[in-house]
Protein backbone atom coordinates (compact mmCIF):
# COMPACT_ATOMS: atom_id res chain seq x y z
CA UNK A 1 0.00 0.00 0.00
CA UNK A 2 1.41 3.04 -1.00
CA UNK A 3 0.91 6.82 0.19
CA UNK A 4 0.80 9.59 -2.30
CA UNK A 5 -0.20 13.40 -1.12
CA UNK A 6 -0.93 16.27 -2.96
CA UNK A 7 0.81 19.03 -1.86
CA UNK A 8 1.49 23.02 -2.82
CA UNK A 9 2.15 25.97 -0.83
CA UNK A 10 0.34 27.98 -2.64
CA UNK A 11 -3.77 27.76 -2.98
CA UNK A 12 -5.94 27.70 -6.25
CA UNK A 13 -4.21 25.40 -8.67
CA UNK A 14 -6.58 22.47 -9.32
CA UNK A 15 -4.97 19.93 -6.62
CA UNK A 16 -8.02 18.88 -5.60
CA UNK A 17 -9.54 17.79 -9.43
CA UNK A 18 -6.66 16.51 -9.93
CA UNK A 19 -6.63 13.91 -6.63
CA UNK A 20 -9.87 13.27 -7.87
CA UNK A 21 -9.62 12.31 -11.19
CA UNK A 22 -6.50 10.72 -11.32
CA UNK A 23 -7.48 8.41 -7.75
CA UNK A 24 -10.61 7.49 -10.27
CA UNK A 25 -8.51 6.88 -13.07
CA UNK A 26 -6.72 4.43 -10.62
CA UNK A 27 -9.24 2.92 -9.69
CA UNK A 28 -10.87 2.17 -13.02
CA UNK A 29 -7.54 0.46 -14.11
CA UNK A 30 -8.43 -2.27 -11.40
CA UNK A 31 -6.22 -0.66 -8.25
CA UNK A 32 -8.15 -0.27 -4.90
CA UNK A 33 -8.05 3.44 -3.64
CA UNK A 34 -8.87 5.65 -1.02
CA UNK A 35 -9.44 9.36 -0.86
CA UNK A 36 -8.48 11.00 2.38
CA UNK A 37 -9.19 14.74 2.70
CA UNK A 38 -6.91 16.39 5.07
CA UNK A 39 -7.53 19.87 3.71
CA UNK A 40 -9.81 21.59 6.38
CA UNK A 41 -11.66 23.07 3.62
CA UNK A 42 -12.98 19.79 2.59
CA UNK A 43 -13.21 20.53 -1.25
CA UNK A 44 -12.70 16.74 -1.73
CA UNK A 45 -15.06 15.59 0.10
CA UNK A 46 -17.29 17.89 -1.82
CA UNK A 47 -16.23 17.05 -4.96
CA UNK A 48 -16.68 13.19 -3.96
CA UNK A 49 -19.51 13.19 -2.49
CA UNK A 50 -23.04 14.22 -2.39
CA UNK A 51 -24.21 16.84 -0.21
CA UNK A 52 -26.78 14.31 1.80
CA UNK A 53 -23.93 11.59 1.91
CA UNK A 54 -21.70 14.80 3.63
CA UNK A 55 -24.37 15.50 5.60
CA UNK A 56 -24.80 12.07 6.86
CA UNK A 57 -21.04 11.47 7.11
CA UNK A 58 -20.64 14.97 9.72
CA UNK A 59 -24.03 13.91 11.36
CA UNK A 60 -22.93 10.14 12.39
CA UNK A 61 -19.21 11.21 13.15
CA UNK A 62 -17.31 9.36 10.85
CA UNK A 63 -15.11 12.19 9.19
CA UNK A 64 -11.28 12.70 9.75
CA UNK A 65 -11.71 14.99 12.30
CA UNK A 66 -13.81 12.14 14.62
CA UNK A 67 -11.04 9.95 13.92
CA UNK A 68 -8.56 12.34 15.38
CA UNK A 69 -10.91 13.66 17.92
CA UNK A 70 -9.96 11.41 21.13
CA UNK A 71 -6.14 12.92 20.60
CA UNK A 72 -7.74 16.30 20.76
CA UNK A 73 -9.63 15.87 23.89
CA UNK A 74 -7.06 13.47 25.53
CA UNK A 75 -9.49 11.01 26.18
CA UNK A 76 -8.07 7.96 24.30
CA UNK A 77 -6.19 7.31 20.31
CA UNK A 78 -7.21 7.31 16.86
CA UNK A 79 -10.84 5.64 16.07
CA UNK A 80 -10.81 4.35 12.44
CA UNK A 81 -14.33 4.39 10.54
CA UNK A 82 -15.80 2.64 7.55
CA UNK A 83 -14.59 4.74 4.38
CA UNK A 84 -17.57 5.95 2.14
CA UNK A 85 -17.56 3.46 -0.91
CA UNK A 86 -17.75 5.91 -4.10
CA UNK A 87 -17.03 3.56 -7.28
CA UNK A 88 -16.26 -0.47 -6.88
CA UNK A 89 -12.96 0.12 -6.33
CA UNK A 90 -12.55 3.62 -4.66
CA UNK A 91 -13.50 4.84 -1.26
CA UNK A 92 -13.31 8.33 0.66
CA UNK A 93 -12.39 8.96 4.38
CA UNK A 94 -13.74 12.41 4.33
CA UNK A 95 -12.68 15.80 5.75
CA UNK A 96 -14.15 18.18 8.57
CA UNK A 97 -13.98 21.88 8.78
CA UNK A 98 -12.93 21.47 12.53
CA UNK A 99 -9.61 19.29 11.45
CA UNK A 100 -7.96 22.48 12.76
CA UNK A 101 -8.81 21.39 15.97
CA UNK A 102 -6.01 18.47 15.61
CA UNK A 103 -3.54 20.74 14.05
CA UNK A 104 -3.33 23.21 17.52
CA UNK A 105 -2.19 19.96 19.81
CA UNK A 106 0.23 18.61 16.28
CA UNK A 107 3.10 21.28 17.46
CA UNK A 108 3.11 19.88 20.99
CA UNK A 109 3.07 16.64 19.38
CA UNK A 110 6.19 17.29 17.50
CA UNK A 111 7.94 18.31 20.03
CA UNK A 112 7.73 15.91 22.23
CA UNK A 113 8.57 13.39 19.55
CA UNK A 114 11.71 14.68 18.82
CA UNK A 115 12.62 14.96 22.60
CA UNK A 116 11.97 11.01 22.69
CA UNK A 117 8.63 11.60 24.40
CA UNK A 118 6.24 8.12 23.58
CA UNK A 119 2.79 10.63 23.90
CA UNK A 120 4.47 13.01 21.23
CA UNK A 121 4.95 9.81 18.73
CA UNK A 122 1.27 8.80 19.18
CA UNK A 123 0.05 12.43 18.34
CA UNK A 124 2.44 13.00 15.63
CA UNK A 125 2.16 9.50 13.97
CA UNK A 126 -2.02 9.71 14.03
CA UNK A 127 -2.25 10.23 10.36
CA UNK A 128 -0.20 7.67 9.48
CA UNK A 129 -1.63 5.12 11.81
CA UNK A 130 -5.10 6.07 10.74
CA UNK A 131 -4.41 5.77 7.00
CA UNK A 132 -3.03 2.70 6.81
CA UNK A 133 -5.56 1.14 9.41
CA UNK A 134 -8.67 1.88 7.30
CA UNK A 135 -6.24 1.66 3.52
CA UNK A 136 -5.74 -2.34 5.47
CA UNK A 137 -9.42 -2.73 6.36
CA UNK A 138 -10.10 -2.26 2.54
CA UNK A 139 -7.06 -3.60 1.08
CA UNK A 140 -6.22 -0.29 -0.85
CA UNK A 141 -3.74 -0.61 -3.15
CA UNK A 142 -3.01 3.77 -3.34
CA UNK A 143 -3.93 6.21 -0.33
CA UNK A 144 -4.36 9.51 -2.15
CA UNK A 145 -4.51 12.37 0.61
CA UNK A 146 -5.64 16.02 0.04
CA UNK A 147 -3.82 18.35 1.75
CA UNK A 148 -4.04 22.28 2.60
CA UNK A 149 -2.53 24.99 0.86
CA UNK A 150 0.04 25.24 3.82
CA UNK A 151 3.58 24.05 5.73
CA UNK A 152 1.57 23.81 9.00
CA UNK A 153 2.11 21.21 11.51
CA UNK A 154 -1.05 18.38 10.22
CA UNK A 155 0.44 18.64 6.93
CA UNK A 156 3.88 17.98 8.57
CA UNK A 157 2.15 14.80 9.81
CA UNK A 158 0.59 13.90 6.60
CA UNK A 159 3.54 14.50 4.49
CA UNK A 160 5.96 12.35 6.92
CA UNK A 161 3.16 9.40 6.85
CA UNK A 162 3.68 9.36 2.89
CA UNK A 163 5.77 7.19 0.53
CA UNK A 164 5.74 10.25 -1.69
CA UNK A 165 4.08 13.48 -3.24
CA UNK A 166 2.82 15.36 -5.78
CA UNK A 167 3.03 18.88 -6.74
CA UNK A 168 0.31 20.62 -8.37
CA UNK A 169 1.30 24.17 -10.23
CA UNK A 170 -0.45 26.60 -12.21
CA UNK A 171 1.94 29.31 -14.05
CA UNK A 172 2.76 32.04 -11.79
CA UNK A 173 4.96 34.22 -9.91
CA UNK A 174 3.61 32.56 -6.61
CA UNK A 175 3.26 29.26 -7.45
CA UNK A 176 6.75 28.94 -8.39
CA UNK A 177 7.72 30.80 -5.56
CA UNK A 178 5.79 28.31 -3.41
CA UNK A 179 7.79 25.46 -4.20
CA UNK A 180 11.21 26.74 -2.61
CA UNK A 181 8.91 27.20 0.89
CA UNK A 182 7.88 23.31 0.10
CA UNK A 183 11.35 22.51 -0.24
CA UNK A 184 12.90 23.61 2.41
CA UNK A 185 9.69 22.86 5.03
CA UNK A 186 10.14 19.18 3.87
CA UNK A 187 13.90 19.20 4.12
CA UNK A 188 13.61 20.53 7.67
CA UNK A 189 10.90 18.13 8.75
CA UNK A 190 12.65 14.63 7.44
CA UNK A 191 15.91 14.89 9.93
CA UNK A 192 13.84 16.44 12.82
CA UNK A 193 11.83 12.84 12.50
CA UNK A 194 15.39 10.79 12.29
CA UNK A 195 16.34 12.81 15.22
CA UNK A 196 12.95 11.69 17.52
CA UNK A 197 13.45 8.12 16.29
CA UNK A 198 17.17 7.88 17.45
CA UNK A 199 16.00 9.29 20.54
CA UNK A 200 13.45 7.18 20.84
CA UNK A 201 15.57 4.56 20.17
CA UNK A 202 18.10 5.69 22.79
CA UNK A 203 15.55 4.66 25.71
CA UNK A 204 14.24 1.48 23.92
CA UNK A 205 10.98 2.17 24.37
CA UNK A 206 9.06 -0.52 22.09
CA UNK A 207 5.84 0.81 20.58
CA UNK A 208 2.45 -1.16 19.87
CA UNK A 209 2.47 0.30 16.74
CA UNK A 210 4.48 0.92 13.37
CA UNK A 211 6.29 4.26 12.99
CA UNK A 212 6.33 6.06 9.37
CA UNK A 213 9.83 5.79 7.48
CA UNK A 214 9.46 9.56 7.14
CA UNK A 215 11.37 10.34 4.36
CA UNK A 216 8.77 11.46 1.50
CA UNK A 217 10.05 11.14 -1.94
CA UNK A 218 9.46 14.13 -4.25
CA UNK A 219 7.39 12.14 -7.25
CA UNK A 220 7.17 15.01 -9.47
CA UNK A 221 5.07 17.98 -10.48
CA UNK A 222 1.69 18.85 -12.52
CA UNK A 223 1.23 21.98 -14.45
CA UNK A 224 -1.89 23.50 -15.25
CA UNK A 225 -1.81 24.37 -19.16
CA UNK A 226 -4.23 27.55 -19.80
CA UNK A 227 -4.31 29.19 -22.54
CA UNK A 228 -5.89 32.39 -20.94
CA UNK A 229 -4.75 32.29 -17.10
CA UNK A 230 -5.90 35.46 -14.96
CA UNK A 231 -7.04 37.44 -18.30
CA UNK A 232 -2.93 37.10 -19.80
CA UNK A 233 -2.52 35.65 -22.76
CA UNK A 234 -0.94 32.11 -23.50
CA UNK A 235 2.65 34.09 -23.80
CA UNK A 236 2.70 34.70 -20.20
CA UNK A 237 2.00 31.31 -19.44
CA UNK A 238 5.02 29.65 -21.57
CA UNK A 239 7.29 32.10 -19.81
CA UNK A 240 6.22 31.08 -16.50
CA UNK A 241 5.81 27.37 -17.48
CA UNK A 242 9.52 27.73 -18.70
CA UNK A 243 10.76 28.76 -15.19
CA UNK A 244 9.23 25.57 -13.75
CA UNK A 245 11.97 22.77 -14.00
CA UNK A 246 14.87 24.79 -12.85
CA UNK A 247 12.67 26.04 -9.82
CA UNK A 248 11.71 22.63 -9.28
CA UNK A 249 15.10 21.38 -8.84
CA UNK A 250 16.48 24.13 -6.86
CA UNK A 251 13.38 24.91 -4.46
CA UNK A 252 12.01 20.55 -4.13
CA UNK A 253 14.80 18.28 -5.77
CA UNK A 254 18.44 19.62 -4.15
CA UNK A 255 16.42 19.89 -0.66
CA UNK A 256 15.15 16.86 -0.74
CA UNK A 257 18.12 15.05 -2.22
CA UNK A 258 20.73 16.64 0.82
CA UNK A 259 18.69 14.49 3.37
CA UNK A 260 18.62 11.69 1.61
CA UNK A 261 15.17 11.35 -0.03
CA UNK A 262 15.10 8.69 -3.13
CA UNK A 263 14.10 11.28 -6.26
CA UNK A 264 12.71 8.87 -9.08
CA UNK A 265 14.39 8.64 -12.63
CA UNK A 266 12.95 10.78 -15.57
CA UNK A 267 11.37 14.10 -16.27
CA UNK A 268 10.39 16.11 -13.12
CA UNK A 269 7.32 16.73 -14.89
CA UNK A 270 4.65 14.08 -14.49
CA UNK A 271 2.43 16.11 -17.37
CA UNK A 272 0.19 19.28 -18.11
CA UNK A 273 -3.46 19.55 -17.81
CA UNK A 274 -5.01 21.32 -20.15
CA UNK A 275 -7.74 24.08 -20.31
CA UNK A 276 -11.13 21.92 -19.42
CA UNK A 277 -13.10 25.34 -18.91
CA UNK A 278 -16.67 23.86 -18.29
CA UNK A 279 -15.88 20.59 -17.81
CA UNK A 280 -14.62 21.07 -14.16
CA UNK A 281 -17.57 22.53 -12.83
CA UNK A 282 -20.04 20.07 -14.65
CA UNK A 283 -17.90 17.28 -13.10
CA UNK A 284 -17.68 18.33 -9.33
CA UNK A 285 -21.74 18.99 -9.46
CA UNK A 286 -22.28 15.41 -10.46
CA UNK A 287 -19.85 14.17 -7.97
CA UNK A 288 -18.05 12.22 -10.89
CA UNK A 289 -14.49 12.63 -12.87
CA UNK A 290 -14.58 14.63 -15.95
CA UNK A 291 -13.98 11.26 -18.01
CA UNK A 292 -16.42 9.92 -16.20
CA UNK A 293 -19.53 12.75 -17.61
CA UNK A 294 -22.33 11.14 -20.17
CA UNK A 295 -23.67 12.56 -22.51
CA UNK A 296 -26.42 14.32 -20.59
CA UNK A 297 -24.43 16.01 -18.68
CA UNK A 298 -21.81 17.18 -21.02
CA UNK A 299 -23.00 17.66 -24.77
CA UNK A 300 -21.83 17.22 -28.11
CA UNK A 301 -17.85 18.58 -28.39
CA UNK A 302 -18.28 18.61 -24.40
CA UNK A 303 -18.78 15.19 -24.36
CA UNK A 304 -16.01 14.15 -26.91
CA UNK A 305 -13.92 16.38 -24.99
CA UNK A 306 -14.34 14.96 -21.16
CA UNK A 307 -14.28 11.21 -22.37
CA UNK A 308 -10.79 12.25 -24.18
CA UNK A 309 -9.67 13.26 -20.52
CA UNK A 310 -9.00 9.49 -19.53
CA UNK A 311 -5.92 9.49 -21.53
CA UNK A 312 -4.34 11.94 -19.80
CA UNK A 313 -5.45 11.25 -15.96
CA UNK A 314 -4.69 7.64 -17.12
CA UNK A 315 -1.17 8.28 -17.91
CA UNK A 316 -0.57 10.93 -14.93
CA UNK A 317 -1.42 7.77 -12.47
CA UNK A 318 0.49 5.24 -14.15
CA UNK A 319 3.04 7.69 -13.96
CA UNK A 320 2.76 8.51 -10.26
CA UNK A 321 2.09 5.32 -9.38
CA UNK A 322 5.70 3.81 -11.24
CA UNK A 323 7.36 6.33 -9.40
CA UNK A 324 6.09 5.64 -5.77
CA UNK A 325 6.82 1.60 -6.66
CA UNK A 326 10.12 3.02 -7.59
CA UNK A 327 10.58 4.99 -4.46
CA UNK A 328 9.61 1.70 -2.36
CA UNK A 329 11.77 -0.16 -4.04
CA UNK A 330 14.75 1.65 -3.39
Amino acid sequence: MNIVSFFNHKGGVGKTTLVFNIGLALARKGHRVLFVDLDPQTNLSSVALSDDTLESAVSSATTIRDCLQPLVERSGDVIAVDPIKIRDTAWVLPGHIQLSQFEEIAPTGWTEAVAGNPGGFRTSTAVYRLVTRIASSIAADYVLMDLGPNVGSLNRTAILASSGFVIPLAPDLFSLTALESVGSSVSLWIPEWEAAISALQRRAIDFSFDLPIGKPAPLGYISQQFTVYRQEPAAAYRRWNSKIPRKYEDGIVKPLKSVGSHVPSGSYSLGEVRNLSSLVPIAQQTNKAVFELSGVEARGAQHTRAKDTYELFSGLATDIATRVNEVMDA
